[in-house]
């Protein structure tokens, strides 16, 4: 059975990793991991067992879960989720010895270790959530093996799992974090993208991705800005008045001529800003507390909830999680609106339709 490996070139201090592609071609790559430090070595060994495992894909019988991905209906960032989810599932396969048919509950059990100790190639650690979403997809996958008649397994008809509690509201950003943030945002070298969606989203409270938005969209005239392609998809679309604190921004953009307010990269983008969160000293913050702002400000301004929500897009969890941080001093001054004026009550008189409790006479026993 043939398998990527590692090697070394004459006069190269690097390690470098022979795999065959996807069309069974051998193909060489170069690494970053020196050939004189013992952990980049085992790095490289690691790297070759990756790429090993897709060289036997299609003998295992499972070519067909890409095409089964690529032909889901949903949009293409949730298919590089489903890819990546089943890239590390594939891998487990591959290296337990174990088949996508014979893959059972105790296997699962052993899944959510494995994927938690696995190194990180960018970004965080892998965490138990991560895990369970990846097994959400097996399952689903089963599922879809069998209606297409792939495989017959039943071994995770029944299996359950369940994620652990997710902190959702994240942490407001005071105005000094703001002026932090701007002041990061003047340094020479952060691209302009990051920027203007600091200065939309603080504005409007809308996602990273929503940031950008084509200039077709943004009528100075009426003073209507449009979001054409929020979370949900085009379908989902939603204009607002536009905030006064951006307006000239995007007047200077469309008389420079430009078609969107900024590129936001297709990957990293939130990587990105993570780094320039944790520079800055607030490593809690990331670009949607910019959302979580918003709605706080607008609930300390008196907002109704109910507006709150048409200004973010219909954001109900965010918005009710929020409102219910008031205290009771919050709440004081409107717990008696819309109620009567108390009035005295005479105890000696009863408007009820039954006499008094002393003029009820006893009942007879019953024999």
């Amino acid at each position: 059975m043939t398998m990527a490996f590692s090697y070394v070139k004459r006069g190269s201090p690097w390690y470098f990793i022979r795999y065959k592609n996807e069309d069974g071609k051998w193909r060489s790559k170069a690494t970053r991991y020196r050939i004189d430090n013992t952990l980049h070595r085992a790095k490289a060994v690691a790297e070759a067992a990756r790429l090993g495992v897709h060289e036997n894909t299609a003998k295992c019988g499972h070519d067909w879960v890409n095409d089964l991905i690529q032909n889901h209906p949903v949009s293409p960032l949730t298919k590089v989720y489903y890819l990546n989810s089943w890239k590390h599932l594939e891998r487990f396969i591959y290296e337990k010895k174990i088949s996508l048919q014979a893959f059972s509950a105790n296997d699962c059990e052993i899944y959510l270790k494995w994927r938690q100790n696995l190194p990180r190639t960018s970004g965080g650690q892998a965490g138990r959530n991560q895990a369970c979403q990846d097994l959400k997809i097996l399952k689903w996958i089963h599922r879809q093996g069998r209606l297409l008649g792939k495989m017959d397994s039943v071994a995770l008809l029944d299996y359950r799992i369940k994620r652990g509690p997710i902190a959702r509201v994240k942490p407001v950003f005071s105005d000094n974090e703001i002026k932090i943030v701007r002041k990061a945002l003047s340094v020479e070298g952060i691209p302009e993208w990051m920027n203007v969606s600091f200065e939309i989203a603080l504005a409007t409270g809308c996602r990273l991705r929503e940031t950008q938005i084509p200039l077709s969209c943004v009528d100075l005239k009426n003073r209507i800005l449009t979001f054409p392609c929020p979370k949900g998809g085009a379908e989902k679309s939603f204009s607002i008045p536009i905030p006064a604190a951006i307006e000239s921004m995007l007047k200077d953009m469309k008389a420079e001529g430009r078609e969107v307010t900024c590129e936001v990269p297709r990957t990293r983008a939130s990587l990105c800003w993570r780094r320039l969160l944790d520079i800055c000293g607030l490593k809690r913050h990331c670009f949607h507390s910019l959302r979580v702002t918003r709605v706080t400000r607008l609930r300390l301004a008196g907002c109704s909830q109910s507006v709150a929500m048409r200004l973010v897009n219909h954001s109900s969890t965010l918005v009710h999680e929020l409102y219910q941080r008031h205290c009771v001093e919050d709440l004081r001054d409107a717990v008696n609106v819309g109620q009567p004026a108390p009035s005295a009550i005479d105890q000696n008189r009863s408007e009820l339709p039954f006499p008094r409790l002393g003029e009820i006479h006893a009942f007879p026993a019953v024999v």
